[in-house]
């Protein structure tokens, strides 16, 4: 059986299942409709906080507000948004954003005039409060390491100036030499004793006499330039700055360590990720951190899995596909959460691209699954591949021959 990826054909992107971000629609020269200015703000300033909104905050209520309070403020609601109310009235692209927003508002009044559903539903926003803490200790961390790298080197900055010692490479004039004077006569004793050997051997050279060492050099050494102290103090400071990384580095560990003992597996990637940055150069402290950040996706991963299921279970599915997608990337060979964010696009009315490559990865790493065939071949005919359709049906069909649900979409799709 081929790799289905290689399969997957090039799709039209769709339009998202949220609507157009009222921003834009404010741009676009005014409606001709029967709503007021007002009513038209009011229209696109709510729909564009619909996705950003809880039920509780969608209908102005507090978290502690009883049935009475949620169906008052429900129905104050509907009857400035139920699209009934303007019967026979030009709404123009105001009515579906309308039904968008009355559908929501019901939505908020069954779940929170529910005692369980509600309990389910703040659970629900627990789990979303939690993985957004997670989210922003891990992105946390990053700048935490660049602060640390940031105070390290003022400290050692303050404690190694880099401008040259006085007297080297100084930019002053050097001092004016001294007015010159008569040096006084060097006796060289060797020499004459040479000359007067040679005067008692009748002018030759005594054979036994060795040549006279060389004289000394009397040239000083060169002074150092002021490259030569620059390098020697940058070298200085950047052996400070490594020491000092290193110590820190290690506070991070210990840190980790911890929070690894008291099953903190965010707060133990956070410290690792920290020492890392200093210690960038560390194999085995590289190897620490990356087994810590997997724990800690996992962690992430588990939370809006959950989130996924709950928003799935309520129709959210603009919200479920993103749930999902945050789930895929922290787990590659999830083959369940690939084919789930690639059904939750597709009921969103999402990016059909994005849908047929995350199914088509599901079935790659689950083949013999018909239920992921199933769903890219439903990405298919959301795009308006029918042929591509029924190829993934078959192969559905082939794999779960009893299955009555793929023969009907088969006969659906026809031949």
């Amino acid at each position: 059986m081929s790799d289905a990826r290689a399969r997957t054909p090039e799709l039209v992107p769709e339009a998202a299942g949220e609507a157009a971000p009222a921003a834009a629609a404010e741009r676009q020269p005014p409606e001709d409709v029967d709503l007021d200015v007002e009513m038209r703000k009011r229209v696109l300033e709510t729909q564009r906080n619909l996705e950003r909104q809880d039920h509780y905050a969608l209908l102005g209520v507090d978290r502690r507000a009883d049935a009475k309070d949620i169906k008052r403020a429900y129905y104050q609601l509907a009857a400035t948004f139920h699209p009934d109310r303007y019967f026979r009235r030009r709404l123009g692209s105001f009515k579906p954003r309308m039904e968008a927003i009355f559908g929501r508002l019901t939505l908020a009044y069954e779940t929170l005039s529910d005692a369980e559903k509600r309990q389910e539903y703040d659970a629900y926003l627990e789990e979303q409060r939690r993985t957004r803490g997670i989210e922003q200790l891990l992105a946390d961390a990053i700048a935490e390491a660049k602060r640390a790298e940031e105070s390290i080197e003022r400290e050692v900055r303050s404690q190694t100036p880099l401008a040259a010692p006085a007297g080297i490479g100084s930019s002053a004039p050097p001092p004016a030499p001294a007015a010159p004077t008569t040096p006084a006569p060097v006796v060289d004793h060797a020499a004459r004793r040479d000359a007067l050997a040679r005067r008692l051997l009748g002018g030759r050279s005594p054979t036994t006499s060795s040549a006279p060492p060389p004289r000394p050099s009397l040239t000083p050494p060169p002074m150092p330039t002021v490259a030569d102290a620059m390098d020697a103090l940058r070298r200085r400071y950047e052996e400070r700055v490594e020491r000092a990384k290193a110590a820190q580095a290690r506070k991070y560990v210990t840190n980790a360590e911890a929070a690894l003992a008291a099953g903190d597996a965010v707060a133990a990637a956070n410290a690792f990720r920290v020492a890392l940055s200093l210690s960038p150069a560390d194999p085995d402290l590289e190897d620490r951190a990356r087994s810590a950040q997997a724990k800690a996706d996992d962690v992430l991963s588990d939370a809006y899995a959950r989130q996924a299921a709950y928003e799935e279970k309520t129709g959210q599915w603009v919200a479920a596909a993103r749930s999902w997608a945050r789930v895929c990337k922290a787990r590659l060979s999830d083959a369940h959460a690939h084919e789930r964010a690639a059904n939750a696009i597709t009921k969103a009315g999402g990016d059909l691209h994005e849908a047929s490559r995350l199914a088509a990865h599901a079935c790659a790493l689950e083949p013999a699954n018909p239920r992921y065939r199933v769903v890219l071949a439903n990405v298919y005919l959301a795009a308006g591949l029918a042929l591509n359709a029924r190829r993934e049906l078959e192969t559905a069909a082939q794999l779960a021959p009893h299955d009555g649900t793929i023969a009907e979409m088969m006969r659906k799709v026809g031949r």
